[in-house]
């Protein structure tokens, strides 16, 4: 060889892969460091685009593990109203690293006091999973009965689950000053007031971000040695920033910081691997072809490309099944159903 480049696969150059091929076509995932079987019990969490994933391990033969089931007697749609097998337990979206690492804090019981509880008309509301009950609960107590038996479920899921999925998709969050105890959105659009002496806002930075990520897979590692990580970037923009740029930029920002933590955190460990479905969705040599027409959202067909590469990539025999109208409606069905606490910043 004269140089480093003549010895490198087809992957690395972009004129024999991206230049030469159809979108749908280009391999983002060549490589992975391990294979999802049935067996496994794979857990979910993250923002909303996570949720699109959970819904389709299933269809791919693996086992979307929920541990937080729905009580005897509860009707689907009841049950769906509540978030039960949304993710693996009912904490709701997972915004932020940092809302990751108070719950496995939490749950585990390794921080001090309760976490905060809103109130509206008479109805509270858990603090840091706002929208789980829908309409609240009727006393204190029963919240905080329903919260122990939550983070019970929770301890159980990152004591026994094999392999964990989690997206990252916000870098904005606000918290509760003093305690520092950060919420899933601002105080006052899902449930409460909001106190500009009792709330304050944070941009988290790249340090912080990965110093809360690589917290939590030590201390898992203490209690589950075996499970291993698929992290992503949710590709979906902010719905409406709260720094003094313009909602474009301050997006830009966020998933730059995400995307650059989770590299790093995947590449530093053989237990952790990225999946690129911020790459698939929002490079901008796809052309803007799944987008909405809010060019926010993404569309059910883009849904499918990014679990189509999922399988091949992690799956054994895994295939990239062609998109029919059959499941572009399935996936436009689903995605009527995700869960955004987010959306609540910007009502119209």
């Amino acid at each position: 060889m004269s140089h480093p480049y003549e010895g490198m696969p087809a992957q690395a150059f972009w004129r024999k892969t991206v230049s030469a091929q159809a979108w749908a076509q280009l391999d983002f995932k060549p490589s992975t460091k391990f294979k999802l079987t049935p067996s496994l019990k794979i857990a979910t969490a993250g923002s909303c685009f996570a949720q699109h994933m959970a819904k389709r391990l299933e269809s791919f033969g693996l086992s979307h593990w929920v541990v937080e089931q729905p009580p005897a007697g509860l009707t689907p749609e009841r049950a769906r109203e509540l978030q039960y097998g949304v993710f693996s337990a009912r904490y709701a979206n997972v915004y932020t690293v940092r809302q990751l690492r108070q719950l496995v804090e939490f749950a585990f019981g390794l921080r001090e006091g309760d976490p905060p509880v809103l109130t509206d008309k008479g109805r509270f509301f858990d603090g840091l999973r706002p929208r789980v009950q829908a309409g609240g609960y009727d006393s204190l107590a029963d919240l905080r009965a329903d919260r122990a038996w939550h983070l019970s479920q929770v301890r159980r899921l990152f004591t026994e689950c094999d392999v964990f999925v989690f997206t990252l998709g916000l870098t904005e969050a606000w918290v509760e000053q003093g305690s520092g105890i950060v919420f899933p959105v601002c105080p006052g659009t899902a449930a409460g007031e909001f106190d500009a002496e009792r709330h304050g806002f944070v941009n988290f930075e790249y340090p912080e971000v990965l110093a809360d990520l690589e917290w939590v897979r030590e201390f898992v590692a203490g209690v589950n040695p075996g499970m291993r990580w698929i992290v992503t970037v949710s590709p979906v923009p902010l719905v409406a920033t709260a720094t003094a740029h313009p909602v474009i930029v301050a997006s830009s920002y966020s998933k730059a910081v995400l995307r650059a933590v989770a590299g790093r955190f995947a590449d530093a460990h053989e237990s952790v691997e990225y999946f690129p479905s911020f790459e698939i969705i929002s490079s901008a040599q796809s052309f803007g072809q799944y987008l909405e027409g809010d060019l926010r959202e993404v569309s059910p067909r883009g849904v499918d490309h990014v679990m189509r590469q999922f399988s091949a990539a992690f799956v054994e025999a895994g295939e990239r099944i062609a998109v029919t109208a059959s499941s572009i409606a399935v996936q436009a069905a689903a995605a009527a159903q995700v869960e955004c606490e987010e959306l609540l910043n910007d009502r119209p």
